[in-house]
């Protein structure tokens, strides 16, 4: 009786070893997933859901559209766009591997994957020219960065929506502002390409 006791209280302290590395593990993943997204400009900041599906539908997305989401951190807006507007298909570029991981763990989750594709990847390096509807959430040197890349890559009609920093339409014409407003507490601003 007292051998069967020992080696329950083994297992239960190699268990517990076990839980707190896994701990560890996935605080240092968190942590360097900050840290990687931070020097490239747009640290990973989770939205609120309830605002994620305000802020979709005042950009007017669409069952038809074609969704990006640069930055796309826990996916939680792809995810939104996926299941609430269903639309086409949603891409998303997140170079952090801590947010990456738990996006795509969440669209397989929740069965999502044939139409929610997330790319571990510079969304510099990533081909827009598919999308019909971009959501950037970024810093304002990053959205005029982007903002050249569009213009390049995406047609014309392609509707870019801004929470909080907007496209200078005067360094970028090739932009026209839809409308602006209040999202919550978030000035949101919606762009077309001309």
């Amino acid at each position: 009786m007292f051998a069967s006791g020992q080696i329950l209280f083994s297992i239960l302290l190699i268990a517990l070893l076990l839980a707190e590395a896994i701990v560890f593990i996935i605080l240092i993943l968190i942590f360097i997933s900050g840290l990687v997204s931070h020097t490239h400009g747009a640290p990973y900041v989770p939205i609120k859901k309830k605002l994620t599906k305000a802020l979709l539908i005042f950009g007017e997305l669409s069952p038809s559209d074609i969704f990006y989401d640069l930055g796309s951190g826990d996916g939680r807006v792809l995810i939104t766009a996926a299941r609430d507007f269903r639309v086409k298909k949603a891409i998303g570029y997140e170079i952090a591997l801590w947010p990456y991981l738990k996006s795509n763990f969440l669209t397989k989750r929740l069965h999502l994957n044939n139409r929610v594709h997330i790319y571990r990847k510079d969304f510099f390096e990533g081909d827009l020219s598919a999308a019909s509807f971009i959501y950037m959430y970024l810093f304002p040197k990053l959205v005029d960065k982007l903002a050249f890349k569009i213009a390049n890559e995406c047609q014309p009609g392609t509707k870019v929506l801004c929470p909080s920093f907007p496209i200078d339409i005067t360094r970028h014409p090739e932009f026209r502002l839809l409308k602006s407003g209040k999202v919550g507490k978030i000035t949101t601003y919606l762009y077309q390409k001309i």
